[in-house]
């Protein structure tokens, strides 16, 4: 059975502008394992270091102290395109000069061995009937509204069928109704799928409508985890009471 990602006190500190100055830590011995299929929110304000643990998970950064494993196997040194991992950004970020029909195709195109173009295709209408984009594979990105635009990233995101999807933000850019609309979708996606997400926001009901699991983060550490409404209800420290209003 796939154990999926262990991550065990991960911290990561930035390099200093000069030698005259001190390291800036932003990751303090983090600790998290995500069940396979299961989807974890890390909820926390701006600047907690959520999305910096998305890049050190990506490979796009290297930790200073810990480790990272996904089904046992040791992270480090894998890079980036081999951990079989996907990102999901802010905002989205579709390739203008591709429609979305090619837009979703990115990342199959990027598999080795590549996926015959029939193969392709196939997967391509399979994703947009999965994020309700029927028949979409030709339109131009530019005419795509914003929530027409998150579901194709989604898609791109999911069409290689990653092992795990990182989602940093992936709603903020929209208003509150689509927000959540979409963030109810995106949770039944996953779900239907069976894909295992890592998801972050600074938004409590966006949280509650994505999450199996929550994880309240401040000052680059994971403080708690559990179901929101449990935190709520019974907040383990004053920190976490005082960022959920109790």
């Amino acid at each position: 059975m796939v154990k999926g990602l262990e991550i065990k006190g991960v911290s990561f500190a930035y390099p200093p502008a000069s030698r005259a100055l001190a390291p800036v830590p932003v990751l303090d011995s983090v600790n998290l394992s995500l069940e396979p299929g299961s989807v974890t929110v890390l909820l926390g304000p701006s600047g907690c270091g959520k999305s910096t643990l998305l890049q050190v998970i990506s490979g796009l950064l290297c930790p200073t102290t810990g480790t990272l494993t996904w089904d046992g196997e040791d992270l480090s040194g894998v890079p980036v395109h081999r951990r079989g991992f996907a990102m999901l950004f802010q905002d989205g970020e579709l390739f203008s000069g591709r429609n979305v029909g090619r837009n979703v195709a990115y990342g199959l195109e990027m598999l080795r061995p590549k996926p015959s173009r029939v193969k392709r295709e196939a997967r391509v209408a399979e994703m947009l009937e999965l994020v309700h984009l029927e028949g979409f594979e030709n339109r131009e990105v530019g005419t795509l509204s914003g929530g027409q635009a998150g579901r194709v990233a989604l898609a791109r995101a999911l069409a290689p069928a990653p092992r795990l999807l990182l989602l940093d933000e992936p709603l903020s850019a929209l208003d509150e109704q689509l927000k959540y609309e979409l963030a109810a979708d995106i949770r039944d996606i996953l779900r239907a799928e069976g894909t295992t997400a890592l998801y972050v926001t600074h938004d409590q009901a966006e949280a509650e409508l994505v999450a199996d699991t929550v994880g309240v983060m401040d000052k680059g550490k994971i403080l708690a985890r559990g179901q929101l409404a449990d935190l709520r209800a019974n907040p383990p420290t004053p920190e976490i009471a005082k960022f959920l209003r109790v």
